[in-house]
């Protein structure tokens, strides 16, 4: 997939749709077959040997025709799913001549940030706040990662907002594995910022827990954003003392208290060793202003820089264009040429 991306230009935000296209020499012996089984698409009562010199080849190239068509339409019709787009070159537009910032998110999306004391729940308030802050940030390029037990590059830095919130929205940990992996998901948002020569780059650290999972720690990942000048700003989640907690039980839904367990000792040596600063946030609004003081910080002017412009080349018209042609080819092969017992 990196190769067919350097090559192309391409990627896909639902890639798992192009295994599909292990069915299509599949298609091409089931077609195949069925082609050669076929009589011509009109009967006749003569001999076999009079059949077969009436043949005509202007129709059996139009058949086979058809048959190429067809699995052009299939992997046409795959592609679409898979839902492709388009890695460009930022345009020059006086719009993104402004201030902005190079930005990370490294958000947790672990069960602990679905705790009640921000309201309504730990993740849903910041990414309320997340999204606040980046519909008014028109010059600031911005990515997304997500971690649990496992972190994901969810959107690389982008001023295609759109698709940055899209995935945002998206973003929760139902499919991670559990747990809370600091030290991954900073990792991996170093590694996205890795070999950037711009000259401000931000990661914001986002968490309510300690680190419980993952094979690299915060501290290390920490050293490693040090390399690469990033300073990260880590923001701890959550009241103190305890927070309510949802209970789904056979019973309906019921809540318990939990302890609220950030390490903050760690947290600040993330943010000391790479220059950045670590704040608390016990509230949403807290959290905004926090989003908002570290916009203050980093700013900086964005100039001719290459940027990810996320187009998607198929829009819904063409879906819709490849559905009736599709239908179209599957109409004329069916009465055209039909079977004949």
């Amino acid at each position: 997939m990196i190769e067919f991306i350097r090559y192309t230009g391409y990627d896909f935000l639902a890639p798992n749709w192009l295994y599909f296209l292990l069915f299509v020499p599949i298609l091409l012996f089931i077609f195949f077959r069925k082609e050669k089984s076929r009589t011509f698409g009109v009967r006749f009562t003569y001999a076999s040997d009079l059949q077969r010199e009436l043949h005509s080849w202007p129709v059996d190239l139009l058949r086979r025709s058809v048959l190429a068509l067809k699995i052009f339409f299939f992997i046409l019709l795959v592609i679409a799913l898979a839902h492709p787009f388009t890695w460009e070159k930022q345009k020059e537009n006086v719009d993104l001549d402004g201030v902005g910032i190079d930005i990370l998110f490294v958000l947790d999306v672990s069960e602990s940030m679905q705790a009640m004391d921000l309201k309504p729940n730990r993740l849903s308030s910041a990414k309320t706040v997340i999204e606040q802050f980046v519909s008014k940030r028109k010059g600031d390029r911005i990515g997304l990662v997500s971690y649990a037990g496992e972190a994901y590059s969810l959107c690389p830095r982008t001023v295609d907002h759109t698709l940055l919130l899209a995935q945002l929205k998206a973003a929760n940990g139902s499919e991670m594995l559990p747990g809370t992996a600091i030290g991954v998901g900073l990792g991996t948002a170093v590694a996205q910022l890795k070999g950037d020569t711009t000259e401000s780059k931000a990661i914001v650290l986002l968490t309510d827990g300690t680190n419980n999972r993952g094979n690299l720690n915060p501290v290390d990942a920490a050293l490693l954003a040090k390399s690469e000048r990033i300073r990260v700003y880590s923001i701890g989640v959550g009241t103190n003392g305890y927070a309510p907690m949802p209970d789904p039980s056979l019973f309906g839904l019921g809540y318990f208290n939990a302890p609220v367990e950030i390490d903050e000792a760690v947290l600040k040596e993330i943010s000391d060793v790479t220059g950045g600063k670590y704040f608390r946030a016990t509230d949403s609004q807290s959290l905004k202003k926090i989003l908002f003081e570290i916009d203050k910080i980093e700013k900086k002017r964005i100039k001719d820089r290459p940027d990810i412009q996320a187009g998607i080349p198929v829009p819904k018209n063409l879906l819709i264009l490849i559905l009736i042609v599709g239908s179209f080819l599957f109409f004329i092969d069916f009465y055209l040429f039909k079977d004949h017992e």
